[in-house]
């Protein structure tokens, strides 16, 4: 029988005398499990496991190497995968999913660098082992390696006046996986995601360019550049507000790496002041298609916006990701390539502002048109510009352009930045203007306000990617209490909106995350198998998706908490690159609150 288990690493604060197995989701012939492995003293250069249950199971690896399995695949022996050899004092989480026949598999056997461990069971459907004692759950403090650095540890609880908790830094830690999981181009050689391939490495080549790299947009294979720029802008701002909690998850350095994928990538796509490749893929032809990234045979073709036909809404957003990761860039050591990032960005905002139009004109194909026009964005962009350099002139503009523009209504997703530069602004001025603008909007989110909510108490504005929007004003909220505006009623807000996609629903909505997550992903990638053939019969399959997308946050339910896990429903189901970036930072604003 082939191996197909899911594997998951963490590790936690609290050290146990002995390991507990939990059974945390069960759908009949396949089921979600976690064992909790005492470590009394931090391991260095390496691990081995040995896992043995009362029955067959069929796994899929994920961030640990199955080296054998035997005994009629009751036995499975596992090693770390070299980035995650260290493991600090406290408790090792080993979470997997796997098929078996019938109920979940009991846990028999466990043995750790070549140690058993005793066992207890506890949770839905778990077996016990040969010890005795508590079944309690450890607690959620976590601490993950990373790629770059090894083990760093956190300390992470309740957040204080909250009701409830979540493993916040775990969903953090898969969020950027999330992300890793979306790069095109060549692999780096830490990569992290073992079912992804090279792939895209030709493209730009029409137009005479390197454009390989980048992120894949969603569940399909374009690289459109207005949301994913809109997805670094927010990413970063989470990265300055939270740097703290980053820091404290030992997630900076894989953070950092997350978003230079991307920027370096936009720099490609800017090779001379006024040209900018906007979008790199035909919709129609990679929309008509159901494989793999790497099995793709299409023509990709780089699509730009230049003086003659111009773009403000792309290239104003790609100036404010470039202006905010170069604050990110320097506050980490890296003035160089801040230097860099902040060169585009003066250049891509010059071409917005002096070359007026809207990118949809010149870029007919894209899903992803501007229906709010470009004047949020330039006011955006300026303000970002002016926070990274303290020109004058940038907030100048930027304050202009909020009151000729009408900047103090509107939203906060790929195509509305107006409530995000209120709050960029305020922190800019302290000008009470943008205050009392930012707690006007925000006070319509808040339940009672007027804007639905399920009866759950998700707020619901839009059937496409509600939990998206959802995140989105989480964050904004996040980032104003933290200035002060509405601290408590705001903190409260946001983290009920982010336990409600983590398991408050009653299910989880992150792939991989807590309980019931989703399992048929409207993703391409992860629903083929990595090698093999994938077509719109794969599609069509109602089995789960053949390689666990960590960390995506689905679409989302209706709004009356109905959501059907299913891939052909892409309101629900689909996944996204900006879905993640509010929601990220709210992971990270959660978590910079319990330190």
């Amino acid at each position: 029988m082939r191996c197909t288990a899911l594997i998951l690493l963490s590790l936690l604060g609290a050290a146990r005398a002995q390991s507990i197995y939990e059974v945390t989701g069960d759908w009949g012939d396949r089921f979600q499990a976690s064992v909790y492995i005492p470590i009394a003293q931090a391991v260095s250069g390496g691990w081995t496991a040995t896992l043995k249950f009362d029955k067959a199971v069929d796994m899929e690896i994920w961030l640990a190497e199955v080296t054998d399995i035997r005994d009629g695949d009751t036995t499975f022996d596992l090693k770390d995968m070299g980035w995650n050899g260290n493991v600090p004092a406290g408790t090792f989480e080993l979470s997997f999913i796997a098929n078996t026949q019938g109920a979940a598999a009991n846990l028999v056997g466990l043995w750790f660098n070549g140690q058993e461990v005793t066992s207890s069971g506890t949770g839905t459907g778990t077996g016990t082992g040969t010890g005795t004692g508590t079944t309690q759950r450890p607690s959620t403090s976590h601490t993950h390696p990373t790629a770059a650095t090894g083990s760093s540890a956190t300390t992470v609880g309740a957040v204080p006046g909250i009701v409830g908790s979540y493993d916040y830094v775990d969903a953090l830690h898969k969020s950027i996986l999330f992300y890793e999981a979306q790069r095109a181009g060549r692999l780096p050689s830490n990569n992290r995601i073992p079912w992804r391939r090279d792939s895209c490495q030709g493209d730009g080549q029409d137009v005479g360019l390197d454009l390989s790299g980048g992120w894949f947009d969603a569940g399909d294979h374009l690289k459109l550049h207005f949301p994913l720029s809109y997805t670094i802008t927010v990413l970063s701002w989470g990265m300055i507000e939270f740097k703290r909690a980053y820091e404290a998850a030992g997630e900076m350095a894989n953070a950092l790496d997350s978003i230079k994928w991307v920027t370096d990538y936009l720099i490609k796509c800017h090779p001379s002041k006024f040209e900018f490749v906007a979008q790199v893929g035909d919709t129609g032809a990679d929309h008509a298609v159901w494989c793999q990234p790497q099995a793709m045979t299409m023509y990709r073709p780089a699509k730009k916006v230049t003086a003659n036909q111009p773009g403000s809404e792309v290239t104003a957003e790609t100036a404010a990701a470039m202006a905010a990761a170069s604050i990110v860039f320097r506050e980490n050591g890296d003035a160089g390539y801040a230097d860099t990032l902040l060169q585009h960005a003066r250049d891509l905002y010059e071409f917005a502002d002096t070359h007026r139009g809207d990118y949809q004109n010149v870029i007919h194909d894209t899903p992803y048109p501007s229906f709010g026009g470009m004047n949020d964005e330039l006011t955006w962009g300026a303000a970002w510009l002016y926070r990274a350099t303290g020109e004058a002139g940038y907030l100048t503009k930027a304050e202009q352009y909020y009151d000729e523009y009408g900047i103090s209504g509107g939203g906060f997703s790929w195509d509305e930045k107006q409530s995000g530069a209120m709050l960029v602004l305020y922190k800019a001025t302290n000008n009470d203007k943008y205050k009392n603008d930012i707690s006007t909007y925000m006070s319509r989110k808040m339940p009672g306000g007027g804007d639905t909510y399920t009866p759950k108490g998700m707020l619901w504005l839009n059937e496409w990617g509600s939990c998206r929007h959802s995140a989105n004003h989480a964050f904004l909220a996040l980032v104003a209490a933290s200035m002060g505006i509405n601290t408590a009623q705001y903190r409260e807000f946001a983290a009920k909106q982010i336990h409600y996609m983590l398991g408050d629903s009653g299910r989880s909505l992150v792939v991989g995350f807590g309980h019931n997550f989703p399992v048929r992903a409207h993703h391409r990638a992860s629903t083929c198998p990595i090698d093999g053939w994938c077509d719109w019969n794969t599609y069509n399959n109602w089995d789960f998706n053949e390689n666990v997308l960590l960390g995506a946050l689905v679409g989302g339910p209706d709004q009356f908490d109905n959501y059907v896990d299913d891939r052909s429903n892409f309101h629900t189901n689909e996944v996204a690159v900006d879905y993640n970036a509010g929601f990220q930072g709210c992971l990270a604003g959660l978590i910079q609150l319990t330190l």
